[in-house]
């Protein structure tokens, strides 16, 4: 289980679910538990019974799942307004972006099946405003914000606000906002969330604007609300840089965009008018409308000092879709910008298939099992890949996705033992110190665990050996074995059983007083 993320948080809501009996209240260690809503912990724990344990396997199912599902819903959407080249090569391009390839495809985090979702929104109100199906359009769109709502909160409710807002606004449609069919769409989405709350209310004493405030303090603490204007600012300056490595290789391919006329206003001239006289963007009513979508709702982050990279997965097909049109449909195989991008790419390729051979030179990697014919099998697939990107220029971009699906085989081999071996430290740990206090009634003390999130992962491993939810507590009890640190023990007399580090290496002890 990854330390350095959420994904512990994930795992241990899920698996006080379970333990409680109780999926309408989300808990961390017993306390209610606000920032999110239940439905991807509810997927969580469905994965932990299907599987019949609680594996890292069990809590990532549900992100695999979705990441699959992800893609083939941007081919499948894609493909009916531009073709499935164009379909195939955007859905690869966000499955082989760096951040999901080396990231977020190994953790059992809420964004890929949240962003599947809000993809998913974001190309129906095209498809369905494209049919005037405008009740298919409301009612399907505030279904998947609702489902949104119930795994992340109000960010679903600005996705769809902003995309609304902005397509309708620029193909002069506004006066649908104000039809039956929006209404309808606005009473579905409250009923699916205002079902939810009426029962956990009903279960739960807890004053709603407690809730409410909760969610909008989620929402608004990476924003300029919390960090001024200067560090917005700055974040607008940088950020636009960072996601050139964030999401490569693919966002380099902005370059493509830089020539003149990009926002050029389409006017038909004539039905006769070729692909190549209209313009870039606009001259293609689906490529406007991912331009426009993506444009809107990107503002959002970035005026947002404080965003993960993670928090745009939804935004990069829209923009991905662009590029992959923007390759095959409207730039030559000559084009400076096209050959710039392909020979920068060649170069980064072989650099990197050299690089095959530094896992026998890095401390971290060098005593890994099997380390000789890893290295060499991985060099010399990547060679092979280089050869024919070298010979077969027509096939470039695709032949760029193989070298990145076998460099993630290399990184499955090399990177990640290491970082599980540091891992499995915790795990051992917490488990030791879950078994030697079964039989007897186990709490935190004070505010060892569970006060900022850093112990989730301690927490978790102790309740799956205990089968019970780790609470905590400021009472000393009879009978009773406490998880402690110095500053909850202070000048306490207290009897230590064994000793053990909290993430991220925080000493702390088993006691008894």
């Amino acid at each position: 289980m990854d330390t350095g993320t959420d994904e512990p948080r994930r795992a241990l809501v899920a698996l006080e679910m379970i333990l409680s009996g109780d999926y309408l209240t989300p808990t961390l260690n017993g306390e209610l538990y606000f920032n999110k809503p239940p439905l991807y912990n509810w997927l969580i724990a469905a994965s932990f019974h299907l599987f019949g344990n609680y594996s890292s396997f069990a809590l990532r199912f549900p992100m695999v799942v979705s990441l699959l599902l992800y893609g083939l819903t941007i081919y499948l959407l894609v493909k009916k307004h531009l073709g499935s080249r164009i379909a195939f090569a955007a859905a690869l391009m966000l499955v082989t972006n760096t951040r999901i390839l080396l990231y977020d495809s190994m953790l059992g985090l809420i964004d890929i099946t949240f962003s599947w979702l809000t993809y998913t929104a974001f190309i129906l109100v095209y498809h369905f405003d494209r049919k005037r199906n405008y009740w298919a359009l409301f009612l399907t769109t505030y279904l998947i914000t609702a489902l949104g709502f119930m795994m992340k909160g109000l960010p679903s409710l600005v996705f769809q606000g902003l995309t609304l807002g902005a397509y309708f606004l620029y193909t002069k449609q506004f006066r649908k906002l104000f039809s039956p069919a929006h209404f309808a769409g606005i009473g579905l989405f409250l009923l699916i969330v205002g079902s939810y709350y009426l029962a956990y209310f009903d279960r739960n004493a807890i004053a709603p604007d407690k809730i409410v405030s909760v969610l909008f303090d989620e929402s608004a603490k990476r924003t300029v609300v919390k960090f001024g204007i200067k560090e917005t600012l700055l974040h607008m300056l940088t950020f636009p840089f960072e996601m050139l490595y964030h999401y490569a290789p693919w966002m380099l391919l902005v370059v493509l965009l830089f020539r003149k006329g990009v926002f050029k206003r389409f006017r038909q001239t004539s039905p006769e008018s070729q692909p190549g006289e209209k313009p870039l963007i606009t001259g293609q009513p689906f490529i406007l409308f991912n331009a426009i979508v993506f444009l809107v709702n990107f503002v959002i982050y970035w005026s947002s000092p404080q965003v993960y990279a993670r928090y745009l997965l939804m935004l990069l097909p829209l923009l991905f879709t662009v590029f992959a049109y923007v390759y095959y449909e409207r730039t030559d195989p000559t084009d400076w910008r096209r050959r710039g991008w392909e020979n920068f790419m060649g170069f980064v390729l072989i650099v990197v298939t050299i690089g095959a051979w530094v896992p026998f030179f890095h401390p971290d990697t060098k005593t890994i099992p099997g380390l000789w014919w890893k290295c060499s099998v991985l060099f010399g697939v990547l060679a092979f890949i280089v050869y024919h990107y070298i010979r077969q220029p027509e096939h470039r971009l695709i032949i760029l996705i193989a070298f990145l699906a076998m460099f993630r085989n290399g990184f499955n081999w090399l990177v990640i033992p290491p970082r599980l071996a540091h891992r499995q430290e915790y795990k051992d740990s917490s488990e030791r110190i879950a078994r030697q206090s079964l039989g007897k009634d186990l709490y935190g003390y004070k505010q060892t665990i569970g006060s900022d999130g850093q112990t989730d992962v301690n927490s978790f491993h102790i309740e799956v050996v205990r089968g019970e939810i780790l609470r905590k507590t400021n009472q000393k009890l009879p009978n009773t074995l406490y998880i402690a640190d110095s500053v909850s023990l202070g000048r306490e007399s207290y009897q230590t059983l064994s000793e053990f580090n909290l993430f991220d290496r925080h000493p702390a002890k088993l006691v008894r007083f």
